[in-house]
């Protein structure tokens, strides 16, 4: 039965893919799999099931895809954006947890998971956070899930249809240079994977976190890597689709009701900001408008530098300033939510 689940999970997230590619939706490969299997389990009453470890692999060959896009000059590009950038990301989540706070004083909802909820990123994190903290992780989960999901269909849609022939910026190529790598590079390909999946517990989503800046360090050092089928890409792309759409409930939102419209409107409101931002951000720094847009947005790094991949982006610069805001959302905010503990438990 297990194996029978498996195959229509998989076989449905491909036909979904399938259908996106041809109606040249943004990201199909993700986007496809995530709504095929949402309605399969909601209105086919089917039960999802994914292969173990599919989703570490996937995670692992999007890193790698990513850090192909580096290059030698991609550190030189940030340097000017950090600043101006932390200033910015700092501002849409200090907003953010006003926000949620606020919500907390309309609702029912106490202050520790509508503050952790609202966190613009790090959904794990945030949900051991709730976890010490005596939240309602349920809730959280289901916050945070509308936030991804906002950012996963909104984003990558105003990207390709509003913004894809503004860019005009005399920027970083971000096509991929591999393709006279030797095949013993396949290696550190390996090496990669292990490392990211041993620091799992250490690193914040380190199977995709580790591969991309170990891969796009070599690479700006002068590294040529082995051009791996770009099929296996796509299979990533459906891999993680398929196993988002397996971890979403629609049912769970639902059943959260009202709820879960105050944070629907907190998550469409962040992306929102972030886009007004990333104009600001363009102004002050010359960043290309596709790249700030993306790398504001309020989570989904992978899915965002693919997304700049395909739409002429820098999904170097994309990856690499959204890691910023996703390790200062992990490691400066628990602190900050224990350090207030008693506040937010009374």
């Amino acid at each position: 039965m297990k194996s029978r689940s498996m195959y229509l999970t998989y076989s449905i997230a491909w036909l979904g893919g399938w259908l996106f590619s041809l109606l040249h939706v943004p990201i199909p490969w993700i986007l496809g799999p995530v709504t095929t299997i949402i309605f399969m389990k909601f209105f086919g009453k089917a039960e999802s099931k994914v292969l173990p470890g599919a989703r570490d692999l996937a995670f692992t060959l999007l890193g790698i895809q990513i850090g192909l896009t580096f290059s030698s000059h991609t550190f030189t590009y940030i340097v000017p954006y950090l600043v101006p950038y932390t200033i910015l990301s700092l501002f849409m989540i200090f907003v953010s947890l006003m926000i949620g706070l606020y919500i907390s004083k309309m609702t029912s909802i106490d202050k520790t998971t509508s503050l952790v909820g609202s966190s613009p990123g790090g959904l794990s994190a945030m949900i051991a956070v709730s976890e010490s903290l005596n939240g309602n992780s349920a809730l959280v989960t289901i916050f945070h899930t509308l936030r991804l999901l906002s950012v996963l269909f909104i984003l990558p849609f105003f990207v390709t249809h509003m913004l894809s022939e503004s860019s005009s910026a005399a920027v970083e190529p971000h096509t991929l240079t591999v393709n006279d790598g030797s095949m013993w590079t396949i290696l550190i390909y390996l090496f990669a994977f292990a490392l990211g999946w041993k620091w799992q517990h250490r690193i914040p989503a380190s199977l995709v976190i580790v591969p991309m800046l170990l891969i796009g360090f070599l690479q700006t050092v002068g590294l040529t890597f082995f051009q791996l089928p770009d099929f296996l890409f796509v299979l990533a792309q459906l891999l993680i689709g398929t196993f988002l759409g397996h971890t979403i409930s629609l049912g769970d939102i639902i059943k959260a009701g009202k709820t879960c419209l105050y944070f629907l409107t907190l998550a469409i409101f962040m992306i929102v900001l972030g886009i007004g931002l990333s104009f600001l951000l363009a102004a002050w720094t010359g960043m290309d408008i596709i790249t700030a847009v993306l790398s504001l947005a309020p989570g989904g790094l992978v899915e965002m530098a693919i997304t700049a991949e395909q739409t002429g982006g820098q999904p170097a610069i994309v990856s690499s300033l959204q890691t910023i805001r996703l390790l200062t959302i992990i490691l400066v905010l628990p602190i900050i939510f224990q350090k207030y503990k008693t506040y937010l438990n009374g």
